[in-house]
């Protein structure tokens, strides 16, 4: 169903239209950043400095979040194996006018590490993730926190490095969490989660009284954006190029129309879906 929903043009809000997908995002030729449904909220905290070579930079899965304060880093690192690390950046770019294209090669930042990120992350106030890190699915990492390498699944990292200082669940409920299969229930059964693991968690109904109330997706759609660089090295949609719905690209003018509504100027409401894909009959039938 579709929804007049009272969002001003130009407000923040109007990202919620691409909230419930799946989101590929590439900047530069083919610099590409993958982020899954419910966690463009990562998005605004992510910076991706230089220009990093073409290839799949920042993936993470669905049901993300991340502290206002926190940070993901992307490329930018120096070459500090070498006698010399500097990149004669800012100020002395000029010096590079003077060199060889080699010798400018060898004062250029190293080779991006890419950040891997698993679903239902949740990332605290002032945490650091950098190059390298790859965080596992349900993990929390702690405030202040800096991760620069692997974090396994369902835990509770905090420190400098990040380090595992528990698990987040006892095993009943990690068992039931991996049952739930959170990243894959259906947009327009959300508003029924928050009562219904609740009441899960706490042995009021069962696994098989869940399952009959929510429906699970057979395929995730994919909303292919184009994005750029902007101040602050921060990445920014500027409008979609596509759509992928079970491995095909889909053309549909009804999508075109829907998604530009995020950049629209001027008027105070949109039409909005909690999955536009099915509201078109475009996706299989959730079951």
């Amino acid at each position: 169903m579709l929804y007049n929903v009272n969002i001003p043009a130009l407000s923040e809000l109007n990202w919620s239209l691409l909230a419930p997908y799946d989101l590929v995002i590439t900047v530069a030729p083919k610099v590409r950043l993958e982020i899954g449904r419910f966690s463009l909220g990562l998005l605004p905290r992510i910076r991706l400095i230089a220009n990093p070579a073409d290839e799949l930079v920042f993936s993470a899965g669905a049901f993300c979040e991340i502290a206002h304060d926190a940070t993901i880093v992307i490329g930018g690192e120096h070459r500090n194996e070498s006698l010399l690390n500097y990149t004669f950046g800012g100020p002395a770019n000029v010096f590079k006018r003077f060199m060889t294209e080699q010798d400018w090669s060898l004062c250029t930042v190293a080779p991006v590490k890419p950040v891997r990120i698993g679903d239902n992350v949740m990332i605290s106030t002032g945490a650091i993730v950098v190059g390298g890190a790859e965080i596992g699915d349900g993990s929390i990492i702690g405030a202040g926190a800096v991760v620069a390498g692997r974090c396994e699944p369902l835990g509770v990292y905090a420190g400098v490095p990040a380090r595992r200082l528990r698990d987040r669940f006892s095993q009943r409920m990690a068992d039931l969490y991996t049952q739930v299969q959170l990243p894959r229930v259906s947009a327009e059964d959300i508003n029924k989660l928050p009562a219904l693991l609740d009441r899960l968690a706490a042995d009021e109904i069962t696994l098989n009284d869940y399952a009959g109330s929510v429906r699970l997706l057979q395929g995730r759609p994919q909303v292919l954006l184009e994005g750029s660089i902007g101040p602050g090295s921060t990445v920014n949609p500027v409008r979609t190029t596509g759509y992928v719905v079970a491995g095909q690209t889909v053309v549909n003018p009804d999508l075109d129309a829907y998604f530009a509504q995020i950049w629209r100027k001027q008027g105070d409401s949109v039409r909005w879906s909690p999955d536009i894909f099915a509201e078109l009959k475009l996706t299989p039938q959730a079951g």
